[in-house]
This record gives structure tokens, sequence and C-alpha cells, in this order.
């Protein structure tokens, strides 16, 4: 019976990342004439004196000939961020500093509170999100607003992590390439699974009709995977991917596997709070084959359980994974991020399974 449990598990994921990999390989840049529309561009800052300088100039240099405005909200920081914020204001005119003021509640999600804020005094049609730390290419803009064409309301781009040639960047490296050839896949197929706000576009009027972010401020991320799914109950969401290099949005990685595990607790933080049943159910076995995986050495070694269980399981998921990788790599030209391939895959069983736990019981802080 335990034979049967575990070859379902694994032929679970196996399915899994077969869509993966197909969804990456219709996956194609776009080649027809660019759209124009107007965009307000919403970064929302918590404490990032470090990043913020560097990010507004990036910001500044785009070349987009459409109508743009850049709203940078201040959530709260207790650093320099606020000042950095109001001086470049000061000299840019399409740049705009909104405050949050201290007093407000603590709540899970402060920045779906910042984004939303941000969102209720654009001026523009299309709202596009980056977080602080990362950085845009000249063409950022004209790239992501020339997707929405033909009916086009959601669009997603890829993102890239910065960083140097240490195991912990290298993981992180490799790490943002299978997340992001997963949204990537997802959207191609029509069928958006996760998202990123890192580099993602919407329709305002879209966001509003979907009912903003409403239940789920309360939750303590979703303003990316969560917010799309509920956009997607609206007939007639169309969306796309954005795979021109120009689109790119290169971020910094975290720099002590402390502050990983922090990110990846926070990220799983919502895994049981899904609308939808059957993708909590296939995040619970995915996290359950992940489980097997990580005990089914020491069960072999100690409870003589049969070797096959453990080596037919973990050798499908090194197979399809680096195949899946393999692809996400020649499609988004990052060959060099494989060979951190077999580090990577021993690291990430557990530290999924020790970040799951830790999200879903709140065992991580925001800034």
């Amino acid at each position: 019976m335990g034979g049967i449990i575990v070859a379902c598990l694994t032929a679970l994921y196996v399915l899994l990342f077969l869509f993966f990999i197909i969804g990456v390989t219709r996956t194609h840049r776009y080649r027809g004439p660019k759209a124009t529309p107007s965009v307000s561009v919403v970064v929302p800052m918590r404490n990032e004196e470090e990043f913020a300088e560097r990010t507004l100039e990036a910001l500044a240099a785009q070349d987009y000939v459409g109508e743009w405005e850049v709203i940078c909200v201040d959530d709260r920081s207790t650093d320099r961020t606020r000042e950095i914020l109001e001086k470049f204001a000061a000299t840019h005119p399409k740049f705009h500093v909104l405050s949050l003021s201290p007093d407000l509640p603590v709540i899970a999600s402060p920045k779906k509170r910042a984004l939303e804020s941000a969102f209720k005094i654009a001026k523009y049609d299309v709202l596009l999100t980056i977080d602080a730390d990362c950085i845009p290419r000249k063409s950022w803009i004209t790239s992501m607003a020339g997707r929405f064409t033909d009916g086009i309301c959601i669009v997603q781009g890829p993102k890239q992590n910065s960083g140097n040639h240490s195991l912990l960047h290298l993981y992180q490296k490799l790490e943002t390439l299978g997340y992001t050839a997963m949204e990537a896949a997802g959207f191609s197929m029509g069928h958006p699974i996760i998202a990123s706000a890192t580099c993602l576009a919407y329709k305002k009027e879209l966001f509003f009709a979907a009912g903003g972010f409403g239940e789920l401020i309360n939750l303590s991320s979703g303003d990316d995977d969560m917010l799309i799914h509920k956009m997607m109950k609206i007939p007639g969401t169309k969306v796309c991917y954005n795979l021109d290099k120009d689109a790119v949005i290169e971020t910094a990685p975290v720099n002590t596997w402390k502050q990983l595990f922090n990110q990846r607790a926070r990220w799983s933080s919502n895994g049981t709070n899904y609308e939808s049943k059957a993708y909590i159910l296939l995040l619970t076995l995915i996290y359950t084959y992940y489980i097997w995986m990580f005990i089914s050495p020491w069960c072999v070694a100690f409870l003589d359980c049969p070797w096959q269980w453990c080596a037919f399981s973990i050798a499908p998921k090194i197979l399809v994974d680096f195949v899946f990788l393999m692809t996400a790599s020649w499609k988004l030209h990052t060959k060099r991020r494989m060979l951190a391939f077999i580090p990577t895959e021993f690291i990430q069983i557990p530290m999924i399974v020790f970040a799951v736990p830790a999200g879903i019981t709140g065992m991580f802080r925001w800034k």
C-alpha cells in the first residue's frame, strides 16, 4: 500500500511538471505592434534606503512614449526612505510620493494596503508593480505596456536574481528561474497558477472590478497569484506572459540563509488560504511528496524500508526538474544557472519541508 501511495505522489509531481514544460515551450516573444496605454507604476517601500535611489534612477530613465507616472509609497519607514523619495520627486515631475500614516493599525499584509492606497490615486489605465529592490531595464515600461493588445488584461513579466557566485546566491538564481518558468507556463497556457508582483501589470478597471484585494488584505501575502486568481473569475479576462528581454526585472537576493528561510516561509504562509479547494489539495499532495523525499533515506537506513521507494521517488523528481529547468534556461537565455542544479535540488527539499509549516504558523516577519 505504501508503495502505491509513493508512486501516486511521484506521478502527480511528474505530470504537474510536464504541464509546466509544455507551457514553457509555448511561451514566445511577441513580434506584433505594441500598444501605448497610459501607465501608473507603483513601488511600495518600507525601510528601503539601501535600494531606493538606484531603483528611482532606473525608473526615471525609462523611454516610454505614452503617458506614465510613478507612485512611490512610503509605508511607515523608520529610516531615510521618505526623505530620499521626496527629494527625488521634487526634481522629477512624473514621480509622486504617498506617505502612509505611522498610526495605521498593524495588519497581516501591509504591502497590499500600500499598493491599494496607491491604486486609488493612480491616474492612468494600466497598473504596473515593481518591488523597491528591483532594477528595471530602460524599455521596461515600453515592453510591459506594449503587450496590452487584443483584449489582454493582465501581463506577467520575468525576473532574475543578481548576486555573486556563492552557493546562497546561486541557489536563489536557479530557484527564481524555476518560479519564473512556472509563471510563464501558467500564463502561456491561459491558466495562471503562480504570479509575481515584482513585474506584473493589469488594467486598473479590472483590479477594482474584482473587488481589489478585498479579503486578501488579512492574509500575509497574495498580492500576486491570489489576486490573479480573483481576476480570472471575471469573464473575458485575457492574460499573457511577456518574454521580451526588455521586460526582465533584476532583483536583489537575500544575503543570509536565515533571511532566505524567512522569505520562503513568508511565501508559504497562505498555502491553506486559497479559495480553490482543489488547488489547496494539489499543494498539500506536493508538500507530502516533499516530506516523503526528505524522510525516505532515513526510513531506508533505519526502518528497513525498501530502497526502491526512496530511489524511484527522488530520481524522477531530479529528472523532470532537470528537463524543466533546462527548457526554462533555454527560453530565458540563462543556461549558466544550471551549474547550481545538483546542490539546489538537495537544498530545496529540506527548505520546503521546514519553510511551509513555519509560514503557516506565522514564524516569519516582515520588515
